[in-house]
């Protein structure tokens, strides 16, 4: 799918952190996008994934604006350059912790929380690593 990011602008209390950014990104395409620390590169990609919303400017996917959709809406992946996770959890209980916290009928059951926690793991290629902690996997294995 085409992402296309028009005359983007982001502030931040006043603060510009992006100023009319553009990017045309075709359907299958790899680019990277370098800049120096500080310069927009993260915030860009937080606009596209919808963590957070543009001051001016629009994001489209495909040909549908995305600038206002929820983030569940746009059906976007992030992979952060620093995780968070509990080093005192396994790699099961990390990966089921958003469901657990979840309250009344939103919560899974335990049994439905273990599932869904395997099905993730095959998912990125870590089936059998579910008992072991985060110190116990390499740094890509972190990652995924």
């Amino acid at each position: 799918m085409e992402v296309r990011v028009v005359n983007v602008r982001k502030e931040f209390e006043r603060f510009p952190a992006l100023h009319d950014v553009s990017l045309d990104i075709r359907s299958g395409e790899l680019i990277a996008l370098l800049g120096p620390s500080g310069s927009g590169k993260t915030t860009l990609l937080r606009l596209i994934a919808g963590l957070e919303r543009p001051t001016k400017g629009a994001i489209f996917f495909g040909e549908e604006d995305a600038s206002q959709k929820s983030i569940q809406e746009r059906n976007v992946g992030f992979v952060f350059q620093h995780y968070a996770l509990f080093r005192h959890m396994t790699v099961a209980d990390n990966i089921g912790f958003g469901l657990k916290v979840r309250h009344g009928a939103a919560r899974p059951s335990a049994q439905e929380i273990r599932r869904r926690a395997s099905e993730l793991l095959d998912l990125v290629q870590l089936s059998g690593l579910e008992k072991r902690y985060p110190a116990q996997l390499s740094g890509g294995q972190r990652q995924r």
